[in-house]
């Protein structure tokens, strides 16, 4: 399990020391990202053996990454609620840690499953839970990625709202009708982005 959990970063370094020329680093990614692993992940689905173990595995795993999602966005978010000591005004603070909160939530979320888990899980397991590591990836993408997603068009659009308050200080978004008007852009733009569906 060591040997392969530590072949990932040592490919990385001989990419940064020039082992493969750019040509060939290309041709591996394209390889691995294009051909072998949408292979491996269709071969492991079609022969996943779904028993009550195994989704508990998913379901803690899921938990997991939820739980640290959820606490990363909260602390950037009270970050938000804190007063600062300079007059940086609550809406361009919005902005700012809205958009953090959602980049560094998926950033904490965001690991290997495959390079470090699939290791660790035959190391302990034996190989009997390899092909629900696959199952680990799909939740992340489609549930926590989303929400960081959005949290990101948020704080953008909340950094829209801050600069057309300083142009027009005194118009303003009209409240509650402004405010279903960013969720639905929030919503719009994470529904049609690439990375979602």
């Amino acid at each position: 399990a060591l040997h392969s959990t530590s072949s990932t970063p040592s490919l990385s370094l001989s990419r940064r020391l020039a082992l493969f020329s750019p040509s060939e680093a290309a041709g591996i990614s394209a390889f691995v990202g294009r051909l072998a692993m949408p292979g491996l992940l269709f071969l492991a689905m079609a022969e996943l053996e779904i028993d009550s173990e195994a989704w508990r595995l998913v379901a803690a795993i899921s938990a997991a990454k939820g739980l640290v999602f959820a606490i990363t966005a909260g602390l950037c978010l009270s970050a938000l609620c804190r007063r600062t000591s300079d007059s940086v005004p609550f809406a361009e603070r919005k902005a700012t840690w809205l958009g953090r909160a959602g980049l560094y939530a998926i950033a904490t979320t965001q690991s290997n499953d495959f390079a470090l888990g699939l290791p660790l899980c035959a190391a302990i397991w034996g190989g009997r839970f390899d092909s629900t590591i696959y199952l680990a990836a799909p939740v992340q993408l489609a549930l926590l990625n989303p929400l960081g997603f959005a949290l990101l068009e948020a704080g953008a659009e909340a950094g829209v709202e801050a600069a057309e308050a300083r142009l027009l200080p005194s118009g303003g978004g009209g409240g509650a009708t402004g405010s279903r008007r960013q969720l639905a852009r929030v919503c719009s733009k994470v529904l049609r982005s690439p990375l979602v569906f």
